[in-house]
């Protein structure tokens, strides 16, 4: 069986090019953002309110997730196409 230099799974550049397009790394800075911002107000303010120091993370796990649901996908599609059984 050949190697497909090209494939999603042995490129490490087509992967990072898929997994960090130009809009997905726009929402991850600005997941980073809201989430540093957040928490510099959760503390300034003695804790409170107290539901923003966890929802500040919120953004940057989604986009985590997201990253991790692509990623699987493109696997998925590229074993499809190697061994299309």
């Amino acid at each position: 069986m050949e190697v497909n230099p090209h494939s999603y799974t042995n490129s490490f550049r087509k992967r990072m090019r898929i997994l960090f397009s130009p809009l997905r790394l726009a929402l991850f800075i600005a997941a980073l953002v809201i989430a540093i911002v957040g928490n510099v107000v959760y503390i300034n303010n003695g804790a409170g309110p107290e539901w923003l120091g966890p929802a500040s993370v919120i953004p940057f796990w989604s986009c985590v997730i997201g990253v991790f649901v692509t990623d699987m996908k493109m696997r998925r599609l590229d074993r499809k196409r190697t061994n299309p059984q």
